[in-house]
C-alpha cells in the first residue's frame, strides 16, 4: 500500500462529514488525522506565520504512517469564498510544503445545487437573510462593509472549481490530484468507493461501509423557522441580522427545526424552488464557460450530472470513460 498522505480538502457539501465519520477512520494502514489537529496544523496560523516544520510536527509525519487528512475548510470557508480566494490559494502551498507527495483529493458538485446546498447551510446555521441578500451582498452593502477585502462574503468564484484544480495540477502533479463527483458518489455508492479506494490505495472494506447521509438538508418549513428563530441568536454565521442573542438559544432552535424537518409531509426544495427562478438561471449562465474549461481540464463527464456548459455535449463527445480528449484532460474517473 502507497504511503503517500492523502489530503481531501472539500468543497464543502459535498460529503466531507459523511468521509470524515463513516470511511476514512476504517482505512486499514493508515492514521486518520483529526480534523481540529488538520485546523490547527495548517489553517489557523497567518500567513506570514506558518512554518511547515510546525506543522509536520503538529500531523505527526516522519512516524512510517499513511496519513489521511480531510478538512472542507482547506478549499476555503464557503461562506466567504475562502477570504476571495486568498486562504484557499495559501493553503495549497502550505499543504505542498509539507507534504510534497501526498494524494490531493478534491470532491466538487454541479454550481446550482451547490449554491442551493450552501444558503441552506447559511440558514441552518442561524442566518437570516433572503437568498437574494445571501448570494448578491454588494448590492446591499455600503462603503467599508462592501469591500471583499475588508469584509469577505460570499463569492460567486469561490465555485469556479478548475481555477483551485489547475493550482494543485501544478503544485502536485497531475496524477496526484483526484478529482470526485459528489453526484456520481451519489448516485453509485459502492461502486464508486470500491473504484475511489482502489484508486487511493486503500484498504477499506466499503461493503460493510453505511452510505446514509450523515446530515439531511431542512424541508421549507424548517427554513422558514430557522430564518426567524435566527433573529434571536447571534451564532454562528457572521452575516446575519438579530435582534438580541439569547444564550444557549442556538441549540434550542436547531432542536426544534431538525423535529420540524423530519416530518414526513414536506420535502426539502429543490435548488430551483430554494434559489428562485431568475437566480437560477443566471448561475447556470456565470459558470457555463468556466465548466467547460474544468470539463476539458479534467474529462469528467461533468454534463451528466447537471454541471452547466457553454457548449452541450452529445453521447458522441464522449468515450464511455472518463477520459480527456483536450487540454490537460486525463483519467479522472473514480466509477469509471
Amino acid at each position: 500500500m502507497s504511503k503517500r498522505p492523502v489530503v481531501h480538502i472539500g468543497y464543502h457539501k459535498t460529503a466531507t462529514t459523511w468521509f470524515q465519520r463513516n470511511f476514512y477512520p476504517h482505512v486499514l494502514g493508515a492514521r486518520f488525522v483529526p480534523r481540529a489537529t488538520v485546523r490547527e496544523a495548517l489553517i489557523e496560523p497567518s500567513a506570514l506565520h506558518f512554518d511547515p516544520a510546525i506543522a509536520a510536527k503538529k500531523l505527526g509525519l516522519g512516524q512510517g504512517e499513511r496519513l489521511i487528512l480531510c478538512e472542507e475548510g482547506l478549499s476555503g470557508y464557503l461562506h466567504n469564498g475562502g477570504l476571495a480566494g486568498c486562504l484557499s490559494k495559501d493553503v495549497a502551498y502550505r499543504i505542498r510544503s509539507v507534504m510534497p507527495d501526498a494524494d490531493i483529493v478534491i470532491f466538487i458538485r454541479a454550481q446550482p445545487s451547490m449554491i442551493a446546498a450552501c444558503y441552506g447551510q447559511y440558514v441552518k446555521g442561524g442566518g437570516t437573510y433572503s437568498v437574494n441578500r445571501y448570494l448578491f451582498p454588494a448590492r446591499y452593502l455600503r462603503e467599508a462593509s462592501a469591500e471583499t477585502a475588508k469584509a469577505p462574503r460570499f463569492s460567486f468564484d469561490h465555485f469556479d472549481y478548475e481555477r483551485l484544480i489547475d493550482l494543485y495540477m501544478d503544485l502536485f502533479g497531475e496524477d496526484r490530484v483526484h478529482i470526485c463527483l459528489y453526484e456520481q458518489f451519489r448516485q453509485e455508492n459502492h461502486k464508486f468507493l470500491e473504484n475511489f479506494a482502489r484508486r487511493l490505495g486503500l484498504s477499506v472494506e466499503t461493503a460493510s461501509v453505511s452510505t446514509r447521509k450523515v446530515y439531511g438538508s431542512y424541508n421549507r418549513p424548517a427554513l422558514i423557522l430557522s430564518r426567524v428563530l435566527g433573529l434571536f441568536t447571534s451564532r454562528t454565521v457572521m452575516d446575519k441580522y438579530y435582534i438580541v442573542h439569547i444564550p444557549f438559544w442556538y441549540v434550542t432552535m436547531r432542536a426544534i427545526c431538525e423535529a420540524v424537518s423530519a416530518m414526513p409531509f414536506f420535502r426539502s426544495p429543490s435548488a430551483r424552488q430554494m434559489l428562485g427562478n431568475r437566480n437560477f438561471e443566471w448561475i447556470k449562465q456565470r459558470f457555463a464557460d468556466s465548466n467547460v474549461r474544468l470539463r476539458e481540464l479534467t474529462g469528467l463527464p461533468i454534463e451528466r450530472y447537471g454541471y452547466p456548459l457553454a457548449i452541450r455535449y452529445t453521447s458522441m463527445d464522449y468515450d464511455g470513460g472518463a477520459t480527456g480528449t483536450t487540454g490537460r484532460a486525463r483519467d479522472q474517473g473514480i466509477a469509471a
